[in-house]
């Protein structure tokens, strides 16, 4: 796995495609939604629509998400997110150059059984 792993300093578009094949490759990846700095959409699995409301919801989170870890002592900064529902995860990892939104099905079939 290890030589699978991009160099963090490149937020290039040749980057940009490599991180979506590798996410795109993993079991339960429904969408996948690759944000620059600005939050706008550069590459997406999603339809044009879908992508700037998720890109405009997101950016509402972060917000709210920075604010509350601005409180902590020391203060923090947003580095992963991770939300779960009953039927989906919620991966984001923003950085300064782009930000990158996972949506994947939910693996536990516990949960999938307690409808």
């Amino acid at each position: 796995m290890a030589s699978e792993q991009i160099p963090q300093e490149k937020r290039t578009k040749t980057y940009v495609e490599e991180v979506f094949r590798q996410i795109e490759a993993k079991p339960g990846v429904e969408d996948i939604l690759i944000m620059n700095h600005s939050g706008v959409p550069v590459k997406t699995s999603m339809d044009r629509q879908e992508g700037l409301q998720y890109a405009c919801l997101y950016d509402n989170l972060r917000e709210k998400c920075q604010a509350f870890l601005a409180k902590m002592e020391p203060p923090q900064t947003l580095t992963f997110l991770r939300v779960r529902t009953k039927y989906h995860e919620v991966l984001i990892t923003p950085d300064k150059k782009i930000t990158v939104l996972v949506v994947q099905s939910v693996k536990d079939t516990y949960i999938n059984m307690k409808k």
